[in-house]
């Protein structure tokens, strides 16, 4: 089976099907994976320079009609691109 760690979309970069305009770094603080922690996602969205979500998985991003909302009873983090 292959990891989506290794899974890289055609366009080679993050945009997916180009619904939303933010970014996820998904099983933050997942105990079996140690990698996922705050200070990964941080650097990741450092990165990326565009707005980002980190959450754990007791967190939902819902987009409908435009307006975004977090539905979470767990730990997450927006990220602004910075200026």
């Amino acid at each position: 089976m292959r990891d989506l760690d290794d899974w890289m979309p055609p366009t080679g970069d993050d945009r997916t099907l180009g619904l939303v305009d933010f970014s996820i770094f998904p099983h933050l603080d997942r105990p079996d994976m140690p990698e996922n922690t705050m200070a990964a996602a941080e650097s990741w969205a450092a990165e990326i320079g565009g707005p980002a979500y980190a959450i754990d998985d007791a967190t939902a991003v819902k987009v409908a009609g435009g307006a975004v909302d977090v539905v979470s009873e767990g730990n997450w983090k927006f990220f602004t691109p910075a200026p």
